[in-house]
């Protein structure tokens, strides 16, 4: 995948240019590359440059064999996902050549509450490539408060 996987001295090479780093994934995840506007990339890089920051990040593809092993035994006993689930996913990337509604309406409790949404012209980076479609799913996902 990204190399994240492998143990050793990951955090302390990529540390030294945070923001290549991230460039790295904004070039190959973003379908849109240019909506990730300089803001929105200094403030993912303000992100992953404070103490711990890229070392969890690491860390959470590194558990990704934890995690689903995890997953699979919660599935096995029976545990489900017992509230509204809202997924959304570009058309561009791994999401998209999968069955991904599918999948998650698989770990839910009640599948009818599952609602999934391929973002058209989108890739990895939904909030910065499709910020009015996200609004817009959230909007009518969201409950409203009287």
């Amino acid at each position: 995948m990204c190399g994240c996987t492998a143990p050793g001295p990951a955090p302390a090479l990529v540390s030294r240019d945070v923001r290549g780093y991230l460039e790295f994934f904004f070039e190959r995840w973003a379908f849109r590359r240019d909506r990730l506007e300089d803001d929105a990339v200094d403030a993912y890089v303000r992100a992953f440059s404070r103490p711990g920051a890229l070392r969890a990040s690491l860390d959470d593809y590194r558990a990704q064999e934890t995690d689903l092993a995890l997953d699979d035994a919660d599935f096995e006993a029976g545990r489900r996902l017992d509230m509204p689930v809202l997924a959304l996913w570009g058309s561009v990337g791994l999401p998209a050549r999968m069955p991904t509604l599918d999948m998650w309406k698989t770990y839910a409790a009640h599948p009818e509450h599952v609602r999934g949404f391929q973002i058209p012209a989108c890739g990895h980076f939904i909030p910065e490539e499709a910020p009015e479609a996200l609004v817009e799913h959230l909007d009518a996902f969201l409950p409203r408060s009287r």
